[in-house]
């Protein structure tokens, strides 16, 4: 009996010591995950959590995958979102040995930025693969900056098909990250899509309606309130008033429409436009006081881009947005001031706006003249060139000679039916230390990242930093207009094919919080 005892025992304990041996087993792989996901910050209680994907995923490829934003594989490599073809979830490029030879090799994850969101604007996000479930995804949403992420929305579910959606409103101006990966074991490789729009609140009346009158005359039509502008009502996409290309019009204002509605006047416009135009919006004459703000939409109402003042530190609250158009149809812009006024105060608003057009399209030359028989032989004139339109600011001499810093030009797929062009850009920022507003020695401002993407197409075409002068330079070949962006200081531009030289100046009050 004492044996049987004895025997029992070590048994239970034999039991015990295997059940211990998976479970430590576990938690080292866990730490292994902890360690791959460093960059992923614990978030506060009552948030979802990211999403603990295996320690390593592995895709077997057989198809030469290339994706075409690449190199964007952390937060602090993302790529401004847009809407991308061909994007891969493999390293680009990824080169089997042959088709019946596939390399196996660890998925990777896609990071995008969104740095200047509108407040309570509905933002959709959708990875789809294209093609067929080669890929299952994954998407989640950060707020913060990289190393200080906080997750605000996630779509992990494997069990609703290949692609991941997540629609939601942001409360900040951001930056968000979005982070793209693969969520299942299966993986073999390919490419996949991401659309993204934005769409405006809908407006909501708070006002209580009003009892039908039942006696007496018809009432006189509602001509609106004193003083209004000769296009209201237009304060709805609906009530949008069509105004020419290359048209300036005078004499607005933000006085409201109706005197007994609790909200603010907002004027909505919308132009005839096409494919190839180069559409700069823009409101001037300013009165005292007035504050103008600008968002322009597209076909389909959704939110392209905006501007609030044109240069705050000088004084200049005038708002202007151009935009490189890919669709035929109209061009919607808000033009409003953000608050509500007074009606005593309405009546001193007041501003013009107007929208220009610039052709990406190099004229046709005119024939060369033929001479008469028997005239004598013409002198060719040699032609003047033109003056370039801006001038780069000379570099000062700096002791010891600033580090170079390397600017690595992405690959560009040629757009069919497009010619490229060799499109130059350069950037100088400066902090203006004296409030000069001009550049001296000694203000460039390092290390800002700076990109260059294709308005065509949306890619990014090449992304550097600037050097110990503030500068930083790029050649791209584009089938048109490119845009500059400097996400650090909230920035972009659009750059004609023929180029140009942008120089940023940052007072001490323009400067971002936090690098995003």
């Amino acid at each position: 009996m004492k044996r049987i005892s004895i025997f029992a025992m070590l048994v239970v304990g034999l039991w015990v010591v295997l059940a211990l041996i998976p479970t430590t087993s576990a938690q080292g792989a866990h730490a292994a995950r902890q360690d791959q996901s460093s960059f992923l910050r614990p978030v506060t209680a009552g948030q979802v959590r990211p999403f603990a994907a295996p320690d390593q995923i592995q895709c077997t490829v057989s198809i030469t995958t290339f994706s075409s934003i690449p190199n964007n594989y952390t937060a602090g490599t993302a790529a401004t979102v847009a809407s991308y073809i061909g994007l891969a979830l493999v390293p680009s490029p990824t080169n089997p040995v042959s088709p019946t030879q596939p390399v196996s090799v660890a998925s990777v994850d896609n990071w995008f930025i969104l740095g200047n969101a509108t407040p309570n604007f509905q933002y959709t996000f959708q990875a789809d693969p294209e093609g067929s479930g080669n890929y299952n995804i994954g998407m989640e949403i950060y707020s913060g900056s990289p190393g200080t992420l906080a997750l605000v929305a996630n779509n992990v579910d494997t069990s609703d098909g290949n692609g991941a959606k997540i629609t939601t409103a942001f409360t900040g101006l951001g930056p968000y990250y979005i982070r793209i990966f693969q969520i299942s074991s299966y993986c073999s490789g390919g490419t996949y899509r991401l659309i993204y729009s934005s769409v405006a609140p809908t407006a909501t009346s708070s006002k209580t309606p009003k009892p039908t009158n039942t006696t007496g005359p018809s009432p006189t039509p509602y001509a609106g309130a004193p003083n209004v502008d000769r296009f209201e009502p237009n304060n709805s996409f609906d009530t949008a008033t069509t105004i020419g290309l290359n048209v300036k019009y005078d004499k607005l204002n933000f006085v409201q429409w109706d005197q007994t509605s609790d909200e603010w006047d907002n004027d909505y416009f919308k132009v005839r436009v096409k494919p190839g135009m180069l559409v700069t919006c823009r409101t001037m004459d300013l009165t005292a006081g007035t504050d103008t703000n600008l968002i322009l939409y597209d076909n389909d109402r959704n939110g392209i881009n905006g501007n609030d003042d044109v240069n705050r530190a000088a004084g200049d609250l005038s708002s202007s947005v151009s935009y490189y158009v890919t669709f035929e149809g109209w061009l919607y812009s808000l033009v409003g001031e953000g608050f509500t006024r007074p009606l005593a105060e309405q009546a001193v608003t007041g501003y013009s706006y107007e929208c220009t057009i610039g052709t990406q399209f190099t004229p046709t030359p005119a024939p060369t003249p033929t001479d008469a028989p028997n005239a004598p032989t013409r002198t060719p004139v040699t032609p003047v060139p033109p003056t370039p339109t801006e001038t780069l600011i000379p570099t000062p001499t700096l002791t010891p000679t600033p580090p170079f810093v390397k600017v690595e030009p992405l690959p560009t797929a040629t757009s069919p039916g497009l010619p490229m062009s060799q499109v130059p850009v350069s950037l100088l920022t400066y902090y203006d230390a004296n409030n000069s507003n001009k550049y001296d020695p000694g203000e460039g401002i390092v290390g800002i990242s700076a990109r260059v993407i294709d308005l065509t197409t949306g890619k990014l075409l090449a992304q550097g930093l600037t050097d110990e002068t503030g500068r930083v330079a790029f050649t791209v070949s584009a089938p048109g207009a490119v845009q500059l962006v400097v996400p650090y200081l909230s920035f972009s531009d659009i750059i004609l094919p023929s180029g140009k030289a942008v120089t940023v100046r940052v007072s001490g009050r323009d400067l971002p919080r936090a690098i995003p």
